[in-house]
């Protein structure tokens, strides 16, 4: 790929404003490219403090969760103190945790669309800091190109398991919901270490709403700057103003 091809495949991805649109909701799963069962998209990225993770060192050992994130992600702030505890819940049962940095889904004057690796780090570190991320934020290319192989959705969560496949995905993490998933697959594994016990294998999809804290909203909205309010105005012109 040339410099041009690439540059254009930056801009592409880190669109200026609030770009994402719900889709029919009977497409919402066709959005994601991997289905449940598949093989992950393998990926290696950076972490803040200088390390590189790759998904495929965990293969046979660990399960991984990868959550999608931004400083502009009123999601991601939402869901922080969740998966945080999740984290210390379930590290010690044989699974990581990663936040992987992708786009600014609110881009707004204080923190504009990203334009460098550079930007997109410093971006990452005020994200730990602000929001008191506990678990490794991983830096995706300035393409995004594991944020796409996996979904465009800002705030989605994923677990792969140890054997490589994709086995949950949500375009909204939800830390509940995720739980009693992790809680799942760890008695699952239970089953595989005990030959006397034959699991069933099962498969489940949902669509479901979820309230949004105007609270936060506001904060991550303000965070971003003014823009990032009336980006949203322009996609929903009946909330300006009042919400959020």
């Amino acid at each position: 790929m040339n410099d041009e091809d690439m540059s254009e495949k930056i801009q592409a991805y880190n669109t200026p404003g609030f770009s994402l649109r719900m889709p029919d909701m009977a497409k919402l799963g066709d959005t994601m490219p991997v289905r449940a069962g598949a093989p992950a998209p393998d990926f290696e990225a950076p972490t803040l403090d200088g390390r590189v993770v790759r998904l495929a060192e965990s293969k046979d050992r660990r399960h991984v969760v990868l959550m999608m994130g931004s400083i502009t992600s009123p999601m991601c702030a939402i869901a922080m103190p969740a998966m945080n505890r999740l984290y210390a819940k379930f590290a010690s049962q044989g699974v990581d945790f990663y936040l992987l940095y992708a786009k600014e889904s609110h881009p707004g004057e204080h923190y504009p669309h990203h334009t460098s690796l550079e930007q997109k780090f410093a971006h990452a570190r005020d994200l730990q800091r602000l929001e008191k991320v506990r678990f490794p934020i991983l830096v995706d290319y300035l393409d995004g190109r594991i944020h796409r192989s996996y979904g465009p959705w800002p705030t989605s969560a994923f677990v792969i398991h140890r054997d490589g496949r994709l086995v949950y995905r949500s375009t909204i993490v939800s830390p509940e919901e995720l739980e009693q998933y992790l809680g799942e697959l760890i008695v699952s594994d239970g089953l595989r270490a005990n030959p006397d016990r034959i699991p069933h294998t099962g498969y489940s999809e949902r669509v479901v709403e979820h309230e949004a804290d105007q609270a936060i909203h506001h904060r991550v909205y303000e965070r971003a700057g003014p823009k990032a309010f009336e980006d949203y105005w322009t996609v929903f012109p009946a909330l300006r103003g009042r919400w959020p």
